[in-house]
């Protein structure tokens, strides 16, 4: 996944682009609303595969200079600009909580987990042994329940919280 740098970079690109496809439009050059068509097709080329929702503005918004009545054509070129500012966001956040759920790929979390497991079954084998003897010390008893209770725990917050 790309970082959030060169999505937003990506973002302001286009972002650039429809301000200039607005300015194009309102001037009613052809020349220039025929540039800027250009422009946005070079865009879509030379995105990168992340960039897929953008592209899809450029795309609309080629279709948009289009429009006979040059208001609903800048209206919708507006409207492209506030969906690119949205998606630009929303890539952002999908990328940091990708990084945030790096732990999570790299196993740290489960390494974690494991270990609380481990360590909630050896008091498990302590009680256990300190049960199946003839005259259990009841005071030894409550402490290994204790310690069984807490590894239990530990498990459960590892698991619950990474």
């Amino acid at each position: 996944m790309a970082d959030n740098s060169e999505i937003k970079q990506w973002a302001d690109k286009l972002d650039t682009l429809l301000q200039k496809a607005v300015a194009a439009r309102q001037s009613e050059d052809l020349t220039r609303v025929v540039a800027i068509q250009k422009a946005l097709r070079q865009f879509r080329e030379d995105s990168p595969d992340f960039a897929d929702s953008l592209d899809r503005q450029a795309s609309m918004t080629i279709f948009d200079l289009d429009l006979s009545v040059t208001e609903d054509s800048v209206a919708k070129i507006k409207e492209r600009s506030a969906e690119v500012a949205r998606l630009s966001k929303l890539i952002s956040g999908v990328s940091e909580e990708a990084k945030a759920n790096a732990n999570v790929l790299s196993g740290k979390f489960a390494v974690q987990a494991i270990d609380a497991a481990t360590s909630a079954i050896t008091s498990f084998k302590q009680l256990k042994n300190e049960l199946s003897e003839a005259k259990p010390d009841e005071k030894k008893v409550a402490d290994d329940i204790d310690k069984v209770l807490t590894s239990i725990q530990a498990l459960r917050n590892k698991l619950e919280n990474p």
